[in-house]
């Protein structure tokens, strides 16, 4: 038998015939070099509930503050988060949308903004809320705000401008107020990062810094160019130096891009491209939303089309996308339950897009806890193309479009965690197969994976009969730890 391995994450290329490898709930991480595989398969965290909010709505936004305190924007309510995590309302939104919010805060106040004229003050010491009243006209709302230096900025929407408050205040000034001028498209988003400022139109940006100016703070840098805009607001995440946003530029759109210091590069791959085209195609991917995470190591980038019900994930640490669902009642993937994320109380918490409810993110909770009931998550995984086999003398060979005889294929699945049925039956893994070059699929045929305890086992299927080109594909949903490592095949060179 001949080990197949699982080297990255999801590829599921614009020809199938190319590369058919589904990663669902699944997320590849490297092991040291004297492991017994290169890669294993981790699932992705379950959505253990925290709280739910006295609305079934969309949590529209989650912020921790400077000063550690919790808030998030349920439907046009605005909460303060305690620790043990309960709610208490504050105030509410005079706008009817429900685009997601963005918050900043200088250490005294909060500013909170969510694309409408409007803009809202919460202050820090006692979370008395109001909406911001500007006589002097300077703040006409914004689609995100952040901070630099004692000051708090805003877009301006609708323009090439940007604005600033005055230090360590809320107040506006029409003086403090710039455009971009690299390019004259109109801002989309802004982003402050490794102490400079990121002003990212539709189709260029460019990047600012703190001049010390008399009259105005800030001032563009010189020669730092960047050759890609905004093809979604809310997709723009950072970590570290790291910027990530969906791109659209002169040449297109629906390109992944991470900015690093004075860098631009794509981090998407031509399946999630293609993937991306289709959801623009057949919907939108302007309403897509970004954020980042960082859980064991790994940070992550989640990218949510809300339009193409999709999430994708990439992970920076291995630099493979892999892709999250929510399994519903009738066993359809749609996009994961988060709409946002803010690291709170020591907690990854993500809000849900349509219930009102806080979850935290737990790598050692194995369901999705969505509207009081432990639902299954789904776990799928494809294998690569299988092109290869051995002769009868035993020697591994290229079949050059000759059959394969099946003999067995044995899964290398963590087994003996997942918990018995309502029977009493162990959990089972099910494995399907495409003949077609990934065209079509059999049935799915279910193994055990090992009752508790039982941790040698080894799901294992036999007899599967001849095929050119064959791809299988794993799936399974119990709730345990259940990490994957790829598989060993027995496939023989047909006799001609």
């Amino acid at each position: 038998m001949e080990r197949l391995q699982l080297i990255g994450g999801s590829y599921v290329a614009r020809s199938i015939i190319a590369n058919a490898q589904r990663c669902v709930n699944l997320y590849p991480e490297r092991n040291p070099k004297d492991s017994p595989t290169p890669v294993t398969h981790y699932q992705r965290p379950g959505f253990r509930k925290l709280v739910s909010g006295p609305q079934a709505a969309v949590v529209r936004g989650l912020y921790r503050a400077s000063n550690g305190n919790g808030y998030c924007v349920i439907g046009n309510r605005v909460f303060f988060i305690s620790p043990g995590f309960f709610l208490t309302q504050i105030g509410a939104l005079v706008s009817p949308n429900n685009n997601p919010v963005s918050f900043i805060d200088n250490g005294i106040d909060i500013l909170l903004v969510d694309s409408s004229p409007v803009g809202y003050q919460i202050q820090m010491s006692n979370n008395a809320f109001s909406q911001i009243v500007d006589s002097t006209g300077t703040f006409v709302g914004a689609t995100r705000v952040d901070y630099i230096d004692t000051f708090v900025l805003w877009n301006l929407p609708n323009t090439v401008n940007f604005g600033s408050t005055h230090s360590n205040s809320l107040i506006f000034d029409p003086l403090y107020t710039a455009g971009k001028v690299g390019y004259p498209d109109p801002l989309v988003t802004l982003m402050v990062n490794h102490d400079q400022i990121l002003l990212i139109g539709q189709l260029k940006g460019e990047i600012w810094y703190d001049a010390g100016g008399a009259l105005f703070p800030f001032a563009k840098l010189p020669g730092a160019y960047i050759e890609h805009g905004c093809a979604a607001p809310y997709s723009i995440a950072y970590q570290d130096i790291a910027v990530y946003w969906l791109s659209s530029d002169l040449q297109g759109q629906g390109v992944v891009v991470r900015q690093r210091g004075y860098s631009n590069e794509r981090i998407s791959n031509h399946a999630l491209e293609y993937a991306i085209q289709q959801m623009a195609a057949n919907g939108s991917i302007t309403d897509a939303i970004g954020y980042t995470y960082q859980q064991g190591g790994h940070v992550f980038y989640v990218l949510i089309f809300p339009s193409g019900n999709e999430t994708w994930v990439f992970d920076e640490s291995t630099q493979d996308w892999h892709q999250r669902a929510w399994t519903d009642q009738a066993g359809n993937l749609n996009r994961d339950r988060s709409n946002c994320h803010a690291f709170i109380y020591g907690t990854n918490v993500v809000g849900d897009w349509q219930n009102g409810t806080l979850y935290a993110l737990d790598p050692n909770y194995y369901t999705d806890q969505v509207s009081g009931d432990n639902g299954p998550i789904s776990y799928i995984r494809g294998f690569p193309h299988i092109v290869a086999g051995r002769t009868s003398q035993g020697q591994m060979v290229l079949a050059n479009g000759l059959e394969l005889v099946f003999r067995s294929f044995m899964l290398d699945l963590e087994c003996g965690n997942g918990p018995a049925d309502l029977n009493g039956n162990p959990p089972q893994v099910g494995l399907r197969w495409s003949d077609t070059r990934g065209k079509t699929w059999g049935n799915t045929i279910l193994q055990s994976a090992g009752a508790t305890g039982h941790y040698l086992t080894r799901p294992t299927w036999k007899g599967l009969g001849l095929a050119r080109d064959r791809v299988f594909e794993v799936n399974y949903s119990f709730a345990g730890p259940a990490a994957l490592q790829g598989a060993w095949v027995d496939a023989e060179l047909a006799t001609k």
